[in-house]
């Protein structure tokens, strides 16, 4: 009998254990690219939950109970990127594109809010001061949404084993971000699964491909320092600009961002600058 009760005791202990392990794992993995589940919480350190710690302060995206206070952009309130940035919305944003603008057309509503949601993060409601600061980089980086390729083109190519550069390709700004580099369009080509290192014009010439660039971008390189401000975010986009290096487009980048503040009413939190 005493034996039939050890044995059980050691099970129960090791099913428990099983189930702490399991656990542990389903609600501390990283959401990295890939999101959380539908009902779990990406914290602000950029992990998978349920508790205070990560749908409260700072949670990046699930059902969030944060609805104020920070001076991030993933506090405040929060809204799918489709309600936020309506038809209407869009459509304001792109009566401002001149008719002499080379991507005049170019960038479409549909194309915007399919490569939002082609990644998990933005697939459940986002803080507004996110959107904002997503329009306000991506307006102020293709010059209102005039171009799709960078004025002054170069070649743009680093020496490098993973991406190399491609005979007779140039790795200019291409897109709402402007994409630049090989190693930026070997990075996102293998996450998209595009050949954009043997073919970067691809992202000035379809508006699906511009935008899912785009996002690629701001949800592996930017994303990270949403907690920071919006000055963090402009520093990940063009450092060069910051610390004195361009005061006036680190302004125009700003003004834009708070334009964007007061059209959703929300609040631009703190450390706008950088």
């Amino acid at each position: 009998m005493a034996n039939q009760i050890s044995i059980l005791k050691n099970t129960l202990i090791l099913f428990l254990f099983t189930l702490t392990i399991l656990t542990k794992t389903a609600f501390s993995q990283n959401c990295g690219t890939t999101g959380c589940a539908r009902n779990l919480c990406c914290s602000r350190y950029g992990y998978c939950g349920t508790t205070a710690a990560y749908c409260g302060t700072g949670c990046r995206s699930g059902p969030c109970t944060s609805q104020s206070g920070g001076g991030g952009l993933n506090a405040g309130p929060r809204d799918t990127i489709a309600n936020v940035v309506t038809p209407a919305v869009f459509a304001g944003i792109m009566s401002k594109v001149g008719y002499g603008c080379p991507a005049k057309g170019f960038y479409t509503r549909q194309a915007f809010i399919s490569a939002a949601q082609s990644f998990p993060a933005y697939r459940g409601t986002v803080a507004k001061r996110e959107i904002a600061a997503m329009l306000a980089q991506f307006s102020h980086e293709s010059g209102s949404f005039c171009y799709k390729e960078e004025i002054a083109r170069g070649r743009y190519c680093q020496a490098s084993s993973v991406y190399p550069c491609q005979p007779g390709k140039n790795y200019y700004g291409r897109g709402a971000i402007q994409l630049t580099w090989n190693e930026n369009y070997g990075a996102a080509g293998k996450f998209l699964g595009l050949p954009l290192l043997t073919d970067p014009d691809m992202v000035a010439r379809n508006p699906d491909v511009a935008f899912k660039c785009t996002m690629w971008f701001w949800n592996e390189k930017v994303r990270p320092v949403l907690d920071q401000g919006f000055g963090a975010t402009t520093r990940r986009i063009n450092g060069g600009e910051c610390n004195g290096g361009r005061p006036a487009a680190v302004q125009s980048r700003v003004n834009r961002y708070l334009e964007f503040c007061r059209q959703f009413g929300i609040s631009p939190g703190t450390s706008l600058s950088c």
